[in-house]
């Protein structure tokens, strides 16, 4: 616990400290970059990326000296005859005026308008004392000598008239001299005692031909004006650099000690488990990029908006926290990235992705849709030729017209688009309905269909899911009443089985006696005899049909040779098939064959359908019996020509007390097939009769298992 919140406080130092030092680094660059001219001169060979004297900078060239030149070359001129030409020949024009010829009527002709020599006079005059104003009002402690070689006059803030005398009078700590001629340029700069010179420059500076001018400035400037804003603004702006430069230093070193420690600690500062982390981790990655840029545009708004960088207020102040914010957001981001194992599963957060899938969902369930109902397909279409018709018809007339007109469609080809989703999915759901409904209807009523929205299709599925319902318990209830009336016989079965038995019992005991008196009782003992075993059969049969009917009966299954069984079932029976004049023909492979299986069952189900056969079987016909295998399964089938017209259906004959002999004339209880057929389902296997005249056919099929 106690690790977690030192991890917290260097986390907060580290993000605190980089803060500042991006503030201090982005407000560096900014007033760099706003004050370009913060670097050197070209004039200096020693030239520094950022100057700290301003006589040496390349402000004081751009802004400074060439201003001077341009004004102090501005007043030495005079209205001369030169300047009055110059004047008029650049300021003529030409106009068109209306006149009325000799005719009457009205035409327009060309007319050349040129100033008047008085208006140039005025002109110039006006010009030159703008520029001694514009001197006297920005560099009023600067003195200047200005000498005009073509008119060999002076000009001079100074008492001084000749060239030679300012200069040996005047000489401030920043003296520049200018000279222009036929024979070249020249531009030098002295700055106490140190000379720099410079002759790219003056074509640049100077419009007149032939002049030579002094300027002297000195090192520290006590009046208002242009030159005094500059020099107080620069030495601000060099300050600030400096400042924020020890600044971003500091910082630097403070983040680098912080997040060295902060790694140290192993534990973690935010915990993945926490409430914390889970809050943040639904934001979507859109909406922290969002917040990010919107801050981030904010912050250098804020850092950008102060003049020339040269303020230091609530701006910076500002520009930090947003920066701070948007290093604490893309910290979480990145924890978040981090406690994904799968780094592809962070992006599956996003709103994009999220709308991605939501498309790929709408286009694929159309394409489901549409193959499972083909009416979907011509209602895409339809709706595909609608939108792209419209979309054309609006780009037919936007050319035409203009885009005001785009409206007239637009709401076409989108609502159509929108229309034919909301139709599909209707159409989708109606689809589900019936899929739900034809499950239901094959037997599995414990389906249920998805209930949506609320609507006619909601309350279609919520009554088929009903009648699913009541189907389920009408049936559950008849397997009860089934159940009931099996449990009925088997305990009827079970009470008549004692008295029965006695019954047998005593009749096998008047059998022993020898002197029964009158004979013809012996015929009643021997009727009695025979009913009563006949009623024992027919009981037992009843209570096995019974229980292999509900399922309560117990099963030992196990591995079992198949044809073996089949053989000893035929030979115990062969007596009671020979009787009837049958000829068997068996096909059985000669390999062995085995299925798993209750061997005592199996050997019921085989002597029950060979009794039946030789109770019913046309006498001196043929019996086939095949037992053959097919892929994985073991089949059996039995054929018989019945000596009974087989007038019904077949799935009667596994019918309970159901008998070929409707009259009942031979024994037979009638539960013999139905027993049979129980017993083999039982025991995972199929049991099928089929009828084809008076043609018998049982087939029985089982799954093979290897030996």
């Amino acid at each position: 616990m106690k690790n977690n919140v030192f991890k917290k406080i260097f986390l907060a130092i580290s993000m605190v400290s980089l803060s500042i030092l991006l503030t201090a680094t982005s407000i560096m660059g900014v007033t760099f970059l706003r004050n370009y001219s913060l670097s050197g001169s070209y004039m200096h060979r020693e030239k520094k990326i950022i100057e700290p004297d301003f006589y040496k900078s390349s402000v004081f060239e751009i802004n400074i000296v060439r201003s001077l030149v341009h004004n102090i070359e501005g007043t030495a001129k005079t209205p001369s005859e030169d300047e009055i030409d110059y004047y008029i020949k650049e300021n003529t024009s030409t106009d068109w005026v209306e006149y009325t010829d000799k005719d009457g009527v009205i035409k327009n002709k060309e007319q050349i308008i040129v100033p008047s020599k008085e208006e140039a006079i005025k002109v110039i005059e006006n010009n030159i004392k703008s520029y001694k104003e514009e001197l006297k009002n920005n560099f009023g402690e600067v003195k200047y000598i200005v000498k005009n070689n073509k008119d060999n006059l002076v000009y001079s803030n100074t008492e001084y008239k000749t060239l030679e005398d300012f200069k040996k009078n005047i000489n401030e700590e920043v003296n520049i001299a200018i000279e222009k001629n036929q024979y070249g340029s020249s531009y030098t700069k002295e700055i106490e005692g140190k000379v720099y010179k410079n002759n790219s420059e003056v074509n640049n500076m100077l419009r007149s031909e032939n002049i030579q001018m002094y300027i002297s400035i000195p090192k520290k400037i006590n009046s208002i004006g242009a030159l005094n804003d500059s020099i107080e603004e620069y030495n601000t702006a060099i300050n600030n650099i400096q400042t924020f430069a020890i600044i971003a230093s500091v910082s630097l070193v403070v983040f680098l000690l912080s997040t060295i420690l902060y790694k140290l600690i192993k534990e973690e500062a935010i915990k993945k488990n926490g409430m914390l982390f889970k809050l943040i981790n639904k934001i979507p990655l859109e909406i922290w990029t969002i917040g990010i840029g919107f801050v981030t545009l904010v912050g250098l708004e804020g850092l950008t908006s102060y003049e020339y960088g040269y303020r230091f207020d609530f701006d910076i102040v500002f520009g930090f926290a947003c920066i701070l914010i948007n290093l604490i957001a893309l910290y979480l981001i990145i924890k978040i990235f981090k406690s994904y194992e799968n780094k592809a599963d962070f992006f599956k957060h996003t709103v994009a992705y999220k709308v991605y899938k939501s498309l790929k969902n709408i286009i694929t369930n159309l394409l489901v849709s549409s193959k499972k109902m083909p009416l979907i397909n011509n209602i895409i279409l339809v709706s595909v030729l609608i939108s792209g018709g419209s979309l054309f018809i609006g780009l037919v007339i936007t050319v035409m017209f203009g885009l005001g007109y785009i409206g007239v469609v637009s709401p076409i080809f989108i609502a159509i688009p929108a229309l034919t989703y909301y139709i599909v999915s209707k159409l989708d759901y109606l689809t589900e309905i019936m899929e739900g409904a034809k499950q239901i209807k094959e037997g599995d009523l414990h389906y249920k269909i998805d209930v949506k929205g609320y609507n006619h299709f909601t309350q279609l599925a919520e009554d088929i899911n009903n009648i699913g319902e009541g189907l389920e318990k009408s049936i559950d209830k008849q397997l009860r009443s089934e159940r009931m009336r099996s449990e009925l016989i088997t305990n009827v079965s079970h009470d008549l089985k004692t008295p029965l038995t006695s019954i047998i019992n005593y009749v096998e005991l008047i059998k022993k006696e020898e002197n029964i008196q009158p004979e013809y009782i012996k015929d009643y003992v021997s009727v009695l005899d025979t009913k009563s075993k006949r009623l024992k059969i027919l009981i037992e049969d009843l209570f096995e049909a019974s229980k292999a009917s509900s399922g309560n009966i117990d099963l030992n299954m196990e591995k079992i040779e198949i044809t073996q069984l089949l053989e000893q079932s035929i030979g115990e029976l062969e007596e009671k098939l020979s009787e009837a004049n049958l000829d068997l023909k068996i096909n059985t492979p000669n390999e062995k064959i085995y299925a798993y299986a209750d061997g005592r069952r199996m050997y019921r189900v085989f002597e029950n359908l060979l009794s039946n056969i030789a109770k019913y079987s046309l006498q001196n016909t043929r019996v086939y019996i095949d037992l053959i295998q097919e892929d994985s399964n073991i089949k059996l089938t039995m054929k018989n020509i019945s000596s009974y017209e087989l007038n019904f259906d077949a799935s009667e004959m596994t019918e309970r007390f159901k008998r070929a002999d409707e009259s009942r004339n031979t024994e037979g209880s009638g539960l013999g097939l139905a027993i049979a057929k129980d017993l083999v389902e039982l025991q995972n296997g199929k049991f099928n009769i089929d009828i084809d005249g008076d043609l018998f056919k049982v087939s029985l099929e089982f799954k093979k298992i290897e030996k």
